[in-house]
């Protein structure tokens, strides 16, 4: 779908159900597609801002915690929750469920096919998806970095008690960015069964080489599993060719959806290797306790199971129309032109600790920093509560730092102002 096509249909008409807008994304869609023709770069995204809905005075630099819907998604899960109570049903059409898929698909490259998404409530099912379904043996090994988020921490560590697998863990080069491939082969042994990471750390907003390591992985016969909840969103992704078997992601960040939402990609030459744990209504084709037989689906279907809030995959969809209306490439390259001149500002302060890698080709949208003459959470809560400007503090790896994340509702004048008040901050 182009642009103006999907900027004039947003709002009214999506899945059969037509829309009601109670949260106003424009005075009508005709009138805003109209008005975002031909604008100039600063124009269009002052445009994109005014879709959502917290204070014009409010600076939002946390998309990497929670991304904010916008209103055109809002109005989506009002609307359809509305209309779905005057007959109520358990929220899983199978039809509208692999349309949903389809219009994910280009999130994840473009031979992606439906059936190898299943629609999940946020990355951290779909990781134990992944870890509960190869079935890990005592001396499995996995790899991964010291820098993951609770999502996958958690996961592996609950596995190490249950099933006693061996976690291997390093600790991410942010000065050389291809040397954590070296990193993760020395790691290697006979033992090894997964490698499993994130592809945009939480901590630094380092993008790791997840193509080379998927090369490194299909080469010693691993499998290969990414937690893409920092990406997915934030960039064109292909995951054929990066050689990725499993990826997890959430809605709810920079792909702009709701809460308790997410998806899971499956390789479709993987599906036979994961086998679904939490089982239930439409995981299976058929079944009969009398005999025993059950059939599980052929495609990742398999890993979804009962009522199912349907209002909430609805206004994922559309959170997906809205981001790939703008483009993923614009999206790249706005968010990190904002995350440049924010590292090239702190670059010139004094007393700064700048902690994102130091190579930009792995820099991603969001940048990690501290500053030395002052503590990191009284640093986030002077930005948050005093000047109105949205960061997130960053404990994990033992970092005790401030991290900005930038996205489409993001303007250079708001970086300025970042930089304006820390300066002002630091002395």
């Amino acid at each position: 779908m182009n642009r103006n096509r999907f900027l004039q249909s947003l709002g009214m008409v999506s899945g059969g159900l037509v829309l009601k807008p109670t949260v106003s994304a424009f005075a009508t869609p005709a009138e805003f597609s109209k008005s975002i023709a031909g604008l100039g770069e600063d124009d269009f995204w002052k445009k994109i801002r005014e879709q959502f809905t917290y204070p014009p005075d409010y600076i939002y630099f946390n998309t990497g915690g929670i991304g904010a819907a916008p209103k055109a998604v809002l109005n989506m899960v009002e609307n359809t929750m509305q209309e779905l109570e005057k007959s109520p049903r358990p929220g899983h059409d199978e039809k509208e469920w692999t349309e949903i898929k389809k219009r994910c698909t280009p999130f994840f490259g473009p031979e992606c096919m439906p059936d190898e998404l299943a629609l999940t409530n946020t990355a951290t099912e779909g990781i134990n998806i992944i870890l509960n379904g190869l079935l890990l043996k005592p001396g499995d090994e996995i790899i991964t970095t010291s820098h993951e988020h609770v999502a996958l921490n958690v996961p592996l560590l609950n596995h190490q008690k249950l099933n006693g697998i061996v976690i291997k863990v390093f600790e991410p080069d942010l000065e050389d960015g291809a040397n954590n491939v070296k990193l993760i082969q020395n790691l290697i042994s006979d033992r090894t069964r997964l490698i499993f990471h994130s592809h945009i750390t939480c901590t630094t907003g380092q993008i790791l080489p997840v193509e080379a390591i998927g090369k490194l992985a299909r080469e010693r016969n691993i499998l290969y599993a990414v937690d893409g909840a920092q990406s997915a969103g934030t960039m064109p992704i292909d995951l054929k060719n990066l050689n990725v078997d499993f990826y997890a992601c959430c809605g709810h960040k920079w792909v702009l959806g709701p809460k308790r939402t997410g998806l899971l990609y499956v390789q479709k030459d993987k599906l036979s290797l994961l086998h679904p744990v939490t089982v239930g209504a439409y995981s299976d084709v058929s079944h009969d306790i009398l005999t025993g037989e059950l059939t599980f689906r052929d495609n990742a279907g398999k890993f979804e199971y009962g009522t199912q809030n349907e209002s909430l995959f609805r206004g994922l969809r559309t959170a997906t129309e809205f981001l790939l209306a703008i483009g993923l490439e614009k999206i790249h390259d706005h968010n990190t032109s904002l995350a440049e001149q924010f590292y090239r500002g702190l670059a010139k302060m004094q007393n700064v600790e700048i902690l994102s890698p130091v190579e930009e080709q792995y820099r991603s949208s969001m940048i990690t920093f501290k500053l030395k003459n002052k503590d990191f959470q009284e640093t986030a809560n002077y930005l948050t509560r005093e000047k109105h400007i949205r960061v997130r503090v960053v404990p994990e790896a033992g970092l005790n730092a401030v991290r900005a994340s930038f996205h489409v509702y993001n303007q250079d004048f708001e970086v300025e102002r970042i930089l304006e008040e820390l300066k002002k901050y630091a002395g």
